[in-house]
C-alpha cells in the first residue's frame, strides 16, 4: 500500500533489479546484469576469487533514506551462478517527522548467495519499515546477515523518538521456513528490558542455509557456539541455522565477520577470504 505523502514532501523512489547467471560459454563463470530506476546502483562486478563468485557492491548515492522514500531491490541468482553482495558503508535512515520510509528486498536464489551488507543506522525520529524476503531453491546455498544500530551512538544520540520495524522471511521452494519480526519505538521499554535490547544500541541476525538433503549436525552447532560465542545459535530446521546477537555496532560487525569466516567453508566450500571492501 502506498504511504501517504504530506503536501510539499519530497520523495525519492528507487528500484534495482539484479540477476546473476552462469555464462553460457563458460559455466564456471558468473555474469551480472542489472537495471535501475532512481538512486540505486551496482557499482561494479568484481572477480577477486576467479571467474566465480561474482562480487558486487550496491550503492545508494543519496547516502541515506528519508521520509517517504521507497527503495526496492529484486535479486535473482540462477542455477550454477554464485554471488557475493555487500555495500560500501552503513545505510542511514534519517529522522523523518511523520512520514515513513520503506525498503523491500526480494531474493530468489537457485545458486549460491552471500548477502553481506553493512549495518543500518536508525537516526532519532526516524520512521522506517524494512522487509527482507528470501526464497531458496532445493540446491541453493546461502549465508546472509542484517544489522541494525539505533541512534548515532558515536555522537551521543539515542533513539528516543520514532519507530522502526523489520521482517526477515526465509522460504524453501515458496514455503515459509522462518520469519523474524522486529519492531521498536523510541520510548519502548524493550530498549532496556533484558528480553529486549538490554540497554544495547544494536542487534544483528545471521542465517546460513545448506542444500536440501544436507543438515547441521549437533557437533557443528556446538563448535560454532564455542568458536563464536558472541552469537546465540539455533538450528531452526535441518537445513537452516540462525545466529542472533545484541551489543555495540562495531563489536557486532566484527562478530559477524568472524562467524562468516567459520561458516563459509562449510556452507559454500570456499575459503574465507576477507572482502576488499571491508578494509576500506
Amino acid at each position: 500500500m502506498p504511504i501517504p505523502i504530506e503536501p510539499g514532501q519530497t520523495t525519492w523512489p528507487a528500484r534495482l533489479t539484479i540477476d546473476f547467471s552462469a555464462d553460457d560459454a563458460n559455466r564456471s563463470k558468473t555474469l551480472l546484469s542489472n537495471h535501475h530506476e532512481g538512486p540505486l546502483r551496482i557499482q561494479k562486478a568484481l572477480y577477486p576469487e576467479g571467474s566465480s563468485p561474482c562480487h558486487a557492491i550496491i550503492v545508494h548515492p543519496p547516502g541515506g533514506i528519508a521520509g517517504g522514500d521507497q527503495l526496492e531491490i529484486t535479486l535473482a541468482v540462477q542455477q550454477q551462478a554464485s554471488a557475493v553482495l555487500t555495500t560500501p558503508g552503513a545505510a542511514k535512515w534519517y529522522g523523518s517527522g511523520s512520514i515513513q520510509a520503506n525498503q523491500a528486498i526480494n531474493m530468489k536464489v537457485c545458486g549460491d548467495l552471500e548477502w553481506l551488507p553493512h549495518e543500518a543506522i536508525i537516526f532519532n525520529q526516524a520512521l522506517g519499515n524494512s522487509l527482507i524476503q528470501v526464497n531458496l531453491a532445493p540446491q541453493s546455498r546461502m549465508i546472509g546477515w542484517d544489522g541494525i544500530v539505533f541512534g548515532r551512538t558515536a555522537s551521543g544520540e539515542a533513539f528516543s523518538h520514532g519507530h522502526f520495524s523489520q521482517s526477515i522471511r526465509v522460504s524453501f521452494s515458496d514455503q515459509l521456513e522462518w520469519e523474524e519480526r522486529f519492531s521498536l519505538s523510541g520510548k519502548d521499554l524493550a530498549q532496556d528490558s533484558i528480553v529486549g535490547l538490554a540497554g544495547n544500541p544494536a542487534v544483528s541476525t545471521l542465517w546460513a542455509a545448506l542444500r536440501e538433503g544436507d543438515q547441521w549436525t549437533e557437533e557443528e552447532q556446538n563448535e560454532l557456539r564455542i568458536q563464536c560465542p558472541e552469537l546465540a545459535w539455533s538450528a531452526l530446521s535441518p537445513r537452516l541455522l540462525v545466529g542472533r546477537q545484541r551489543g555495540l555496532g562495531r563489536l557486532l560487525q566484527v562478530a559477524r565477520i568472524k562467524a562468516w569466516s567459520r561458516l563459509r567453508p562449510r556452507v559454500l566450500n570456499r575459503p574465507a577470504l576477507s572482502l576488499r571492501i571491508w578494509a576500506t
